[in-house]
């Protein structure tokens, strides 16, 4: 075997280490926000402090505001929150709930009765303190321009 052959070889197997270890040192999943899956979702509630208060529901596979048939790609992504990955968590009794906007939420959102309330956003990361079940969780700020959506953003325009 030639010596180019021979170093051919050597760089191919580093390369092909290389990759199974990145592969082998990938993080688990992390965990779900909620337990609820997308489709579990009958009602929905957006409700914040200056008392916009927003009520959708899900009648005969379809979702509706009011009697207003629903912008049901707007509530498909906003469900999207249920599955999203909750990046770190801890104990609401560890906390000051003022710290994280969380002692008095501006916004909340159900989830059939699942009742999420979101505080501010992490200085360092940007993503949003939600509190849920005793615990404060981050994720993703994705969701909140569909939290603050006014109430005519979530009827079907067809």
């Amino acid at each position: 075997m030639s010596r180019r052959s021979l170093l051919n070889l050597l760089l191919s197997l580093l390369v092909l280490g290389l990759i199974l270890l990145v592969w082998w040192l990938q993080p688990q999943g992390l965990p779900p926000l909620t337990s609820l899956q997308p489709e579990q979702v009958e009602r929905i509630r957006i409700s914040d402090a200056r008392g916009r208060d927003i009520r959708l529901e899900k009648r005969s596979g379809h979702w509706w505001l009011d009697q207003t048939p629903a912008n049901e790609p707007r509530i498909e992504q906003l469900l999207g929150i249920c599955t999203t990955p909750s990046l770190r968590r801890f104990p609401t009794a560890q906390r000051a709930m003022a710290e994280f906007g969380l002692a008095d939420p501006a916004l909340r959102l159900w989830l059939n009765d699942l009742e999420l309330a979101f505080g501010t956003t992490d200085p360092i990361n940007g993503w949003r303190y939600v509190r849920l079940d005793g615990q404060i969780h981050l994720i993703g700020d994705g969701f909140q321009h569909h939290l603050t959506a006014p109430a005519a953003a979530f009827i079907e325009t067809e």
